[in-house]
């Protein structure tokens, strides 16, 4: 075990561990979008960014090591402005539908914009145009829900690598287990 210290707290983590992992540990939040455990990090979404002392730049809390004496700071003003930004870029590509998507209330990305406070679009433009992907006879897939963190994608190769058991694939059936790649 190494020590760190986050949010002024001293934390014990395991060699091996990443930011996020010693953080879910020690029962500190940190948010993410595109983290799902079990699969490997990508940090992608950027979403799970703290500040490190020593370091320029925020880091994925998902996919950073710990290192011995490591200071984090999981809710500085820069990685919570950050965090600010990149719900606001996501929403600015993101379907106008929440009141009537399926996933309303029960939407990540909708949660962080609440959490966040983000309550308007700063930023706004042309947006991308998709259509449904029914090419799958269990899965439906809404390529316009997508934030592109690349959960669905290792999802998949998961499943290929090794395929679930029935009582998970009865789980995938039901409506609420849907995966319609949706944030």
């Amino acid at each position: 075990m190494i020590e760190i210290e986050v949010n002024n707290q001293k934390v014990e983590a395991e060699a091996a561990d990443t930011i996020l992992q010693a953080c879910q540990r020690a029962g500190i939040k940190v948010p993410t979008l595109c983290h799902l455990e079990g699969l490997p990090a990508s940090g992608a979404c950027r979403i799970c960014v703290v500040e490190v002392e020593g370091r320029p730049n925020l880091v994925p809390s998902c996919a950073y090591p710990v290192t011995p004496g490591m200071k984090i700071r999981t809710h500085s003003q820069r990685a919570v402005n950050a965090r600010q930004t990149i719900v606001e870029l996501l929403l600015a590509n993101h379907p106008d539908d929440c009141l009537y998507c399926i996933r309303n209330g029960n939407c990540r990305l909708q949660g962080l914009a609440e959490e966040l406070g983000v309550r308007q679009r700063r930023y706004v433009g042309i947006k991308d145009e998709y259509r449904l992907d029914i090419s799958s006879p269990s899965v439906v897939r809404d390529p316009s829900k997508c934030i592109s963190a690349g959960a669905a994608c290792g999802c998949a190769r998961r499943f290929r690598a090794s395929p679930p058991s029935t009582s998970s694939i009865a789980a995938a059936r039901r409506p609420s287990a849907r995966s319609s790649a949706r944030a």
